[in-house]
């Protein structure tokens, strides 16, 4: 019998619970964790809204999301977002409040067997067949947490054309004029570009491809360079309102 396969240190993992506190009390018990628990010795707490807080620290794998929501008067929901190999950290935050929650399963992405948000679509991006042609580079789970946009066709589009532009080339004069404007758009290089770390080296990001949400609600920008053996890494992403 093959032993079991353990999880990666960095695979995103989520609780989710029934929650009888409020935002407020919720981020006063945060505080006062992460300040006297000897686990958060190298962490801190960030987040100017009650209702969504990040613990970032030296030793963590990422960033531990923690976000509270009303669904109606009186009734709340948390959930804490985290890498595996940060279990134990996530561990100490349900048990330091531990008698006002229930454990749930978590909201899913619809038609899909993963949670919803962006950072998850990312990270199934990984392991998915474009894995060796579109590399997602960490920072891009981290900044994905934060984001509104939802269009996850649209998205996987966009990506599965990246994936095609280093091969492209001249051949992109003889295609459709939408291709032809896409590819101009993926080549085009921008002053400024942002920088992400990708396998211990610095990377900037010249190049955009942005995709727009179905519902005209979010534009979604995907930052990213090229690599030798006609790869792409997408080092950085953001949304802003359409």
């Amino acid at each position: 019998m093959q032993p079991p396969t353990s999880i990666p240190p960095t695979k995103l993992q989520i609780r989710a619970y029934d929650c009888k506190l409020t935002a407020r009390k919720v981020k006063l018990g945060l505080e006062k964790l992460v300040e006297s628990s000897p686990a958060f010795n190298e962490s801190w707490l960030l987040g100017e809204y009650d209702i969504g807080s990040r613990i970032g620290g030296l030793g963590q794998y990422g960033d531990i999301i923690i976000r509270h929501r009303t669904v109606m008067r009186g009734k709340h929901e948390l959930t804490v977002e985290h890498r595996a190999g940060d279990e134990a950290m996530a561990l100490e935050i349900e048990a330091a409040f531990a008698k006002e929650l229930t454990p749930k399963e978590p909201r899913m992405a619809p038609g899909k067997k993963r949670p919803e948000g962006m950072a998850y679509f990312f990270e199934m991006i990984r392991t998915s067949t474009l894995k060796n042609k579109v590399l997602i580079a960490d920072a891009v789970l981290e900044e994905a947490h934060d984001l509104c946009f939802d269009d996850y066709r649209e998205a996987r589009a966009k990506l599965e054309f990246l994936s095609m532009v280093p091969r492209l080339g001249v051949l992109h004069t003889s295609l459709d004029e939408r291709i032809q404007k896409a590819y101009r758009e993926a080549n085009q290089v921008h002053a400024c570009p942002k920088v992400c770390l990708y396998q211990g080296k610095k990377i900037a990001l010249p190049h955009r491809m942005v995709a727009i949400s179905v519902k005209h609600d979010y534009i979604l920008t995907l930052h990213f360079a090229k690599l030798p053996g006609c790869k792409i890494v997408v080092g950085w992403v953001e949304e802003r309102q359409f």
